[in-house]
């Protein structure tokens, strides 16, 4: 049997999603990230995660995830009126 190993708090290797990924010898995702830089705006954490793994999640191009990013960074500004 493989030994699977624990990689971040509640997860172990095979249950990573596309999102985590090694920095500086420690396993985060982007809501790490979100929390780290303390974003709490909603429509501005949906932007960083599209141009962060933009075009990496097997849905769309990387040109529809920042067109996307564009419009989430749009509504932001809206919210932050």
């Amino acid at each position: 049997m493989p030994k699977i190993k624990k990689v971040k708090e509640g997860f172990l290797e095979n249950q990573l999603s596309k999102y985590h990924v090694e920095c500086k010898g420690v396993t985060i995702d982007v809501y790490d990230v979100l929390k780290a830089f303390n974003v709490v705006n909603p429509a501005t954490q949906h932007a960083i995660k599209k141009l962060l793994k933009g075009g990496e999640r097997g849905f769309k191009d990387v040109n529809k995830d920042y067109q996307e990013a564009i419009e989430s960074i749009e509504r932001a500004i809206e919210l932050n009126k």
